[in-house]
């Protein structure tokens, strides 16, 4: 028997959390299996393609919504080896961006509802364009109140013989999908169906849940072995290949026992110890094979219940990263406490580079050099939330990961608002290129910021006091100058203004030579126009401006 391909899911989700969550629960427990990928779309409708930028507010509120509905769901999926990814589209109507989705990707299913808020409930236009436009092959699924099928639609609830025939081979057709529910659905052959075309069911929803009430609560092990288990291969390189030709898959995580890690690294000898971190500990150890690797364990006196759960998401996120410039995350361990295993790196990471008191100070060129490394082909890493999507469902100020070490590169906007996107990786770089800059690190022993010190200096221009005194002013001035632009662009309060990171990659090359530059170049406000929380970061903003009046 010829195994079925991959199932595709179009849920096209309101901004409202419980309708959103409804959805979900209902496309990820009855239609999704295995291998199958979720594709939560919100649809901003837009009447003129060339006011795109007016809308950049709205689409990160938007990515923001999104993001934040799917982290509920991140464990679902990984136990049911469930691909789930979020979008948000322009288009100038719902039901015309959800069939452009659906026949980009050639999606198996499109799942719209309504909802008991009339303001929120899918408009029978957006119903009635899904059926009359949906492509061949894709079913239009409609969950909440029962209603009549669109008017004038008799001729399309003809059944087509050779479609339902060619349905019926597959694994289940949508409406015995639908139908074998019990308790949550029901479908007749009144409401339900099928055209040569497409075909619609429409059922009432109830009893569904984000967490199935019949699945337990995963242990450790369990939740490691989901992702373990979980085809990173597949749905990393769904993603990356839009960017990059011929990438090659990243390899599934190797489960390592206790006595393997153990024998390694001399039973955790002090002698092995490389680096502590705020919660944990990284050891270098001495495969059998011959290859050397980095332990990054759990420490044994933590007994912070939250500690692990954000060092089980680390994994999840280290999983999906494959970039050049990262150490690669080989595999773990669950016996005896949490292990990450890394492929060790003999020099060290840039921080001990840079902040070791071992060795000579890292050299200009070399510096630079990294600068350029690290930004090239790091955007297909952040976009289509390929790492946004392990966030948990509340990413606030109270539901921090580890600010140990890290603190100092987190964006204004993840602890005003709680917002996670490409943009806050871009700020995260803009400070990493003022320590490679300064030689300083984002928060010092006195915690002092960084970018607090540093904003006046990059503000007047003053290069030598900003420049690390380790390089007793050996360095390329025009060097220099390229990457403090790059460094004030990418720091700025407002995510609209920061620059994307293949236009970083432009700052860092040609400086103000560039189109980046001047793209992304500032109006001149007066000093006295900013916010109390201008003032916390060390921003100009004014308080009065609205953002799209000056796009």
């Amino acid at each position: 028997m010829i195994p079925s391909s991959p199932t595709k899911v179009v849920v096209g989700i309101p901004l409202d959390v419980e309708d959103s969550e409804e959805l979900l629960s209902w496309a990820i427990e009855h239609l999704a299996h295995p291998n199958d990928t979720v594709i939560a779309l919100h649809v901003l409708v837009m009447k003129k393609r060339k006011t795109i930028r007016t809308y950049q507010t709205q689409t990160r509120r938007a990515k923001a919504f999104v993001i934040s509905v799917l982290g509920g769901f991140a464990q679902t999926c990984q136990s049911k080896q469930v691909n789930l990814e979020a979008k948000v589209g322009f288009s100038s109507s719902i039901g015309r961006g959800l069939i452009e989705e659906a026949q980009g990707i050639s999606a198996d299913y499109i799942l719209i509802g309504s909802s008991k808020n009339r303001t929120n409930r899918a408009p029978k236009e957006t119903k009635r364009y899904c059926f009359d436009n949906a492509p061949e092959g894709c079913s239009l699924v409609l969950i909440g109140r029962r209603e009549q099928p669109p008017q004038n639609a008799t001729s399309k609830l003809l059944y087509n013989k050779d479609m339902l025939e060619k349905r019926a081979e597959s694994e289940s057709s949508p409406i015995t999908v639908l139908s074998s529910c019990e308790d949550k659905s029901s479908s007749t052959e009144e409401d339900s169906s099928s055209t040569g075309e497409s075909s619609i069911t429409e059922s009432p929803l109830s009893h569904v849940s984000k967490e199935p009430n019949n699945k337990k609560q995963l242990s450790p092990l369990q939740r490691i072995s989901s992702f373990l288990l979980t085809p990173f291969a597949l749905s990393g390189r769904k993603r990356i290949e839009a960017f990059v030709d011929k990438e090659k898959p990243q390899p599934l995580l190797k489960c390592f026992s206790y006595e393997e890690i153990a024998k390694a690294t001399n039973s955790f000898h002090p002698e092995y110890l490389v680096a502590i971190g705020g919660y944990s500990e990284v050891y270098r150890g001495d495969l059998d094979d011959g290859n050397t690797i980095a332990v990054k364990r759990l420490a044994k006196d933590n007994t912070d219940q939250n500690k692990e759960k954000e060092f089980l998401m680390e994994l999840g996120i280290l999983g999906h990263v494959n970039h050049p410039n990262t150490a690669r995350l080989v595999g773990c361990c669950v016996e005896n406490g949490l292990y990450l295993i890394f492929n060790f790196y003999p020099n060290g990471t840039l921080a001990s580079a840079l902040h070791g008191k071992i060795g000579p100070p890292l050299e200009w060129p070399v510096r630079y050099k990294i600068a350029l490394g690290i930004a090239r082909d790091y955007e297909p890493q952040i976009s289509d939330f390929g790492l946004a999507k392990w966030l948990p469902s509340k990413w606030t100020h109270h539901a921090v990961i580890p600010i140990e070490g890290t603190f100092g590169y987190l964006a204004p906007e993840y602890f005003m608002h709680g917002i996670v996107d490409e943009k806050t990786d871009v700020f995260a770089f803009g400070i990493l290129l003022l320590e490679i800059i300064t030689g300083r690190k984002p928060i010092d022993s006195s915690q002092k910021n960084i970018l607090l010190w540093a904003k006046p200096l990059m503000e007047s221009g003053n290069v030598d006091e900003l420049a690390d005194p380790s390089l007793e002013r050996k360095y390329d001035m025009n060097q220099m100058e390229r990457l403090i632009l790059t460094a004030s662009y990418c720091v700025r309060q407002s995510s609209i203004w920061r620059p994307s990171m293949a236009e970083v990659l432009q700052l860092l090359m040609y400086g103000q030579d560039s189109e980046a530059a001047e793209n992304w170049r500032l109006p001149k406000f007066r000093a006295e126009e900013m916010d109390d929380t201008s003032l916390l970061f060390g921003y100009d903003l004014p308080s009065d401006i609205v953002l799209e009046d000056i796009l």
